[in-house]
Parts: structure tokens; C-alpha cells; sequence
């Protein structure tokens, strides 16, 4: 189990190539994972983009894992992560034709990010695909003011709120999503410590129990996949929200019940076939949504916004192009509010 956690790296940016390409063939067989490099700024990424409800679904698939999706104004970003107590080596043949084998080790010190344990690399960690850059763009959009003259007082106009990522809307919050592939409680417990910079920085929106108050900022994490129920229900300050069950937002479930989640996520989500059915969902599979499926999913949204919560749907088809993009439009004039995709640039082309 990680007992410290894992200090942010300052470094130049590089002025030359986006990474080493020896980088990528890192086996993990060292006592630290090597920090990659990044020569993005969020000036640079998002300075003529506004940001727009999509949620970068398995983000860790693009060239450019967080820049990409901030590119085009994302709000929310969505990688798969794997934790292992025990290290362990990986071994196997290439499959091209130079024959050459080979060893990956992989450390229990470290949190991965990848869709499959087989395809994992030991340089793609969390801290190197997200966190490391997101602290440093938070910094950045963060300075400190002081006045010149040595007076008191906060030269800073309009209070000291934190901003966010995007250059255009710094009150929009970043939704990061943790899909929890391993044990959640183990998981859980790793994941902590990394995000410990953060929380001194002030940068993750929680919930204080004690007060049952939310206070917003610019970075909101939310976990989803195999939850830590009890874990995260056992802290004080919860600075990690559980993906909410978005079927359960109808009128057959107790406010009790509702309300308990209100509390332990920002967001609720739930596939199309369990918010809708499994004859409904398949004729969805080649058919634009039906009144009474629009009217269905309309309600789900609305029980879930008057606990405070925003929406996501998973699970849609992803072609053909022309029907994906109907339901993702009726998604949003429905009342959802991320939505879930794949291809980044022909979701923010929807609604020219």
C-alpha cells in the first residue's frame, strides 16, 4: 500500500519533440517510473475552443491521453485504472517479425491507466497521463497577487476563486473519472495519496458531512466501476465522488435512498438498456428514439436534477455515424448533461 505521496514534478517544458520516443519502451525495471514530458499549455490547447458537455469516453485510447480532450473543450475525461498490491513481471513474444521477447515489470507503488491488464505499459501511470499535467495547469491558472507597495489586501479582482482548465470558461469544473478496475477498497486507498497535492492546493471540489455542504472548485473526481461504497460513506470530507446509479432516479425509488446518493456523487450514470429496457434498447440499435423512450429517459434526467445531480448515459451505439449522432442530440435536448463519446472531433461538430 502507498504510505507518502507521489510529489508533482516541476520541470521545464520541452521546447523540442512531445516525448522521448525511448520513453514508450520503458519496462517499469527501475526503482522510479520516469515522469513523461509535455510542451502543452491550456493557452495553447483550449485558448479559441469554449467548452461543451462531452465526455471523453475511454480517454486513454487518444494520441494525445487529457490534451486531446481538452482541445476541443471536453468537461469531462473518463481513464481506466488498475492498482496491484503485489509487483509482478509480464512476459511475452513480440508478434512482430524480429521475434524479439518482451518483460514488463509493474510496481505496486503505482496507480496504471489502460483498457486491458495485458496491454498495460509500466510509463502510462496516472501521474504521468493526468495528474502531473492537470496540478500543472491548475498552477498555472492559479498565480498568487500581492501589491508591489507592500500594502494588504488581495490585488485580485472579484475574490479568490479558483480556476479551472479551460482559457475561456475557468469557472466550468473538470470532471475526472476513475473507472476502478481492481479491488476498489485497495484501489481506493492508492489512489488518496496522489491526489494529496491537490487538496492542499485546494483544487477538488468536496463534501463536508458534519456541515452536509458541497463546496465546488475546479477539479471534481468521481469514481465509477467497482466502487468503494463503505470507504468513501466513511469520510469525513469526501473529496472522491461515487459514480450514482441514474436507474434508480425514478418514482419507484425513496427519497431515502435518493437523497443518500445526492450526497455521495455529482453525477449519475447508467447504461441505455438499463434506463430503458432490453426489447426498447434493441430497437434502438437501428432506429431513432421512439416519444415514449424520449419521454422515459426526460423523467430519469429530471428526478436526477432535482437532487443535484448531473446525467450520463453509456452503452449507445457508436455507428452509424447518423444515428449516433440523433441520440447523442437527443440526449442533450432531453436534459442530459455530459455526453458519452468516442470520436472527440465529430461530437463537437454536433451542434455547429
Amino acid at each position: 500500500m502507498i504510505s507518502i505521496f507521489k510529489p508533482i514534478v516541476s520541470r521545464d517544458l520541452p521546447t523540442t519533440s512531445f516525448y522521448d520516443p525511448s520513453l514508450f519502451e520503458y519496462n517499469g525495471n527501475t526503482d522510479t517510473t520516469p515522469v513523461l514530458p509535455f510542451n502543452h499549455t491550456i493557452e495553447g490547447l483550449n485558448r479559441d475552443v469554449y467548452a461543451k458537455p462531452l465526455h471523453s469516453h475511454n480517454d486513454y485510447w487518444r494520441p494525445r491521453p487529457l490534451f486531446d480532450a481538452l482541445s476541443v473543450g471536453a468537461i469531462s475525461i473518463e481513464s481506466d485504472v488498475w492498482y496491484f498490491p503485489k509487483e509482478y513481471k509480464l512476459e511475452r513474444t513480440s508478434t512482430q517479425s524480429t521475434g524479439i521477447n518482451e518483460t514488463l515489470y509493474f510496481r505496486n507503488d503505482e496507480v496504471y491507466v489502460g483498457h486491458n491488464q495485458e496491454f498495460l505499459r509500466p510509463i502510462n501511470t496516472l501521474f504521468n497521463l493526468y495528474l502531473n499535467p492537470l496540478f500543472q495547469f491548475l498552477q498555472f491558472a492559479n498565480p498568487t497577487y500581492e501589491f508591489t507597495d507592500g500594502s494588504q489586501g488581495n490585488p485580485l479582482i472579484g475574490g479568490d476563486v479558483k480556476n479551472s482548465v479551460f482559457y475561456n470558461n475557468a469557472e466550468q469544473p473538470l470532471y475526472l473519472w476513475f473507472d476502478f478496475k481492481t479491488s476498489p477498497n485497495e484501489t481506493y486507498e492508492a489512489l488518496k495519496p496522489l491526489l494529496q497535492p491537490f487538496i492542499e492546493k485546494g483544487y477538488l471540489a468536496y463534501y463536508n458531512v458534519t456541515e452536509d455542504k458541497y463546496y465546488p472548485d475546479p477539479l471534481i473526481l468521481t469514481i465509477t466501476g467497482n466502487l468503494p461504497v463503505e470507504r468513501v460513506t466513511a469520510e469525513d470530507v469526501r473529496y472522491f465522488f461515487l459514480d450514482g446509479p441514474l436507474r434508480l432516479f425514478t418514482n419507484d425509488t425513496s427519497s431515502d435512498e435518493l437523497e443518500k446518493w445526492s450526497k455521495l456523487s455529482r453525477v449519475a450514470s447508467g447504461s441505455l438498456q438499463s434506463l430503458i429496457g432490453d426489447a426498447s434498447y434493441n430497437s434502438t440499435l437501428k432506429n431513432e428514439f421512439t416519444d415514449d423512450q424520449k419521454e422515459s429517459l426526460k423523467s430519469i434526467f429530471d428526478k436526477a436534477h432535482e437532487y443535484g445531480l448531473k446525467t450520463r448515459i453509456w452503452g449507445d451505439i457508436i455507428w452509424p455515424w447518423n444515428l449516433l449522432n440523433s441520440h447523442l442530440q437527443d440526449f442533450f435536448q432531453l436534459g442530459s448533461d455530459l455526453l458519452n463519446v468516442d470520436d472527440l472531433h465529430k461530437a463537437s461538430e454536433l451542434f455547429p
